[in-house]
């Protein structure tokens, strides 16, 4: 029997951070906002079912109206209110960690 797939905004976030800590190399980048729009970008699933399965387990997702206008072609669907809120809180969330991050990084650079 496969793992039950975990649809929590936390999790994602979680990921998120993550890639953008050890996939990119934010202290020598100048951009840094360009690696938080990629993270957030590819952190969106891209399947209807993943993307009804984070609003079913995170109302916020559906109820939110994104800043940004609905995702993919642009309709107010459910489906793209979804992905457009999970582009926004992915990328809320990076941005307010991006200080703590950097210095992690710095911190482990010293140590090697």
């Amino acid at each position: 029997m496969n793992e039950q797939e975990d649809y929590t905004m936390r999790t994602l976030l979680e990921d998120a951070r993550e890639s953008l800590k050890n996939d990119y190399d934010l202290l020598d980048a100048i951009y840094k906002e360009d690696y938080i729009s990629e993270v957030a970008d590819s952190s969106v699933p891209v399947y209807t079912a993943d993307l009804l399965a984070y609003g079913s387990a995170n109302w916020e997702l559906i109820t939110d109206e994104p800043e940004i206008g609905p995702a993919f072609d642009g309709s107010p669907t459910p489906i793209n209110i979804i992905a457009a809120n999970i582009y926004e809180a992915v990328q809320n969330h990076l941005y307010e960690e991006l200080d703590d991050i950097i210095a992690e990084l710095e911190e482990e650079s010293e140590e090697a």
